[in-house]
């Protein structure tokens, strides 16, 4: 299959988000190499407008295109998701939620028996 290129999967348990100041990191980074938006958009072959909004924070790349800035750039922008905040299997915890301000799934079958 000539001109196809299979990109990498994300395997399960390979849980990743991109870090919440993202737009800035890619910024700085590219300021650093001296390198203009365009510059860029053109070395990951990608359009000008997605870079100016990834920039921005308006745009939040696909783990893919994320995975090619960090090569690029040199920089970490996705970090592994802490599936003890999440309560995803594996991260439970037997904390309650109401401390924090929050309610938990507990407290809520609590509330719910009582009615």
């Amino acid at each position: 299959m000539r001109g196809f290129k299979r990109s990498r999967r994300i395997l399960p348990g390979e849980d990743l988000d991109l870090v919440e100041d993202f737009g800035e990191r890619v910024k700085n980074a590219r300021r650093r190499l001296g390198l203009t938006q365009e510059d860029l958009a053109r070395q990951l072959n990608e359009k000008l407008t997605v870079i100016r909004k990834i920039e921005a924070g308006e745009f939040k790349p696909p783990i893919e295109l994320a995975r090619k800035l960090e090569r690029f750039l040199k920089i970490r922008l996705l970090e592994p998701i802490d599936e003890t905040e999440l309560g995803m299997p594996g991260g439970y915890s037997t904390k309650s939620k109401t401390a924090e301000g929050g309610i938990s799934l507990g407290d809520l079958l609590k509330k719910r028996g009582k009615e």
